[in-house]
């Protein structure tokens, strides 16, 4: 059996993907006997990938944009352009709409077109393999396009830019492109819920498989020194809201001003951290510090978790899939603060950690990052559920051979 597994960009580090995938990769290398990894763009530095895993970057060179741009003039020959149309009217006739669903038609068309020529040139029958999209977007539909031929079978997770369509926007031909599908898995049961409700009638291929980490070799240790000492970790993208972050960490300074509190960020362009770093050093009071020190690799980010003392994890996002990054700060067991959104209800609990609202103020911001340390004692027992709830649920090599033996399943039928 071949697994062709799709991402942005992964094994190239330009999406970041590695903190994702390079897990999964290597357990599903041990169920199929051939991997295949095929990212839509291929920018950036080549990661090393495991043996018996191959790379196909002729995905990349034929889903350009000018590419997308003369198969979207097909678009006017689809049968799902004008279904889409019609179930959306009126609002599928906004001019943003259109584009999109050019767009998205288009994308899916040259999906189908490469997938074709790729078991053509490879001399690879559909029936040995199974098309796996990371994103669920339009890969995933030109992927279940191309079964109207060929007895290819195809599943896709689903996180949450390509899920929420309220937050994010509309996905055109949704449910056609699900309809396609042979398991459509979603990385939380929040985001499952969310499509047994919208789309009810395709319950049957829907599915949770949760994400993990793997065991650090290590655990974290609480500050001993009287400072708070706070992390967060994400790429620095407005739903991310670290600028609200750094408003509740000044709040909380400037409310016990005896408290000195030590932040730290990782994650970010170069550029973006600069942004920060200048703000810090304007408006951070004199018992409050912090850095920025832009991406590094996970296991550089757990040894630095490891090894320096961390009190707390906070994330404040506007939405979620189920962020590894807090999976990786529990796998410490580090406690956590994080807004009620989306898989954060699922990973953070009473146990270990804290949920603020929706849209925290920073001042509530503050009063939790505060609690932390008026409440010493219940937060070191919460390092203990932090481990607890990595073990029972985020657990990578349990997480990932279950959904690699679902993929074997879904093949073998």
């Amino acid at each position: 059996m071949i697994i062709l597994l799709f991402s942005n960009s992964y094994p190239y580090d330009y999406a970041t993907e590695q903190t994702f995938l390079k897990g999964e990769v290597e357990i599903l290398r041990k169920q199929f006997e051939r991997v295949v990894l095929v990212p839509r763009i291929v920018q950036g530095n080549r990661l090393p990938t495991p043996g018996g895993v191959d790379v196909d970057t002729s995905f990349a060179e034929c889903f350009t944009l000018s590419k997308r741009i003369l198969e979207s003039a097909l678009a006017f020959f689809s049968k799902d352009f004008y279904l889409d149309i019609k179930k959306r009217l009126p609002s599928s006739l906004k001019p943003a709409y259109l584009r999109r669903l050019f767009s998205f038609v288009a994308g899916a068309n040259l999906t189908r077109k490469w997938m074709q020529n790729w078991l053509n040139t490879n001399k690879v029958s559909a029936s040995e393999v199974i098309a796996y999209t990371y994103w669920f977007d339009e890969i995933s539909m030109g992927l279940g396009l191309a079964k109207d031929t060929l007895p290819l079978r195809v599943v896709s997770r689903a996180h949450g830019y390509d899920l929420y369509e309220e937050l994010y926007g509309d996905w055109p031909c949704r449910p056609r492109a699900i309809e396609l599908m042979d398991g459509l898995f979603s990385v939380s049961e929040v985001g499952s819920a969310y499509l047994f409700e919208k789309h009810p009638q395709f319950r049957e291929k829907y599915e949770t498989f949760l994400l993990g980490v793997p065991e650090p070799q290590g655990i974290s240790k609480p500050s001993t020194d009287n400072v708070l000492r706070v992390v967060s970790c994400s790429m620095l993208y407005d739903i991310k809201r670290v600028d609200l972050l750094l408003d509740g960490v000044v709040r909380a300074a400037n409310k016990r001003s005896a408290q000195m509190i030590n932040w730290q960020h990782f994650g970010g362009r170069t550029d973006e951290c600069k942004r920060f770093s200048q703000r810090i050093a304007v408006e951070f009071p004199s018992n409050a510090n912090g850095f920025f020190p832009g991406f590094i690799p996970q296991k550089e980010l757990i040894q630095n978790y490891i090894k320096n003392p961390v009190d707390v994890f906070v994330n404040v996002s506007s939405t979620e899939g189920t962020p590894v990054s807090i999976m990786e700060a529990i796998s410490c067991g580090i406690p956590v603060i994080a807004t009620a959104v989306g898989g954060n209800v699922e990973i953070v609990r009473e146990k270990n950690g804290f949920l603020l609202g929706e849209n925290p103020t920073p001042d509530e911001i503050a009063d939790a990052l505060l609690q932390v340390c008026d409440d010493r004692e219940l937060w070191l027992e919460k390092r203990k559920g932090s481990r607890e709830v990595w073990q029972q649920r985020y657990n990578e090599t349990t997480n990932f051979e279950a959904f690699a033996q679902k993929l074997v399943e879904i093949r073998k039928r």
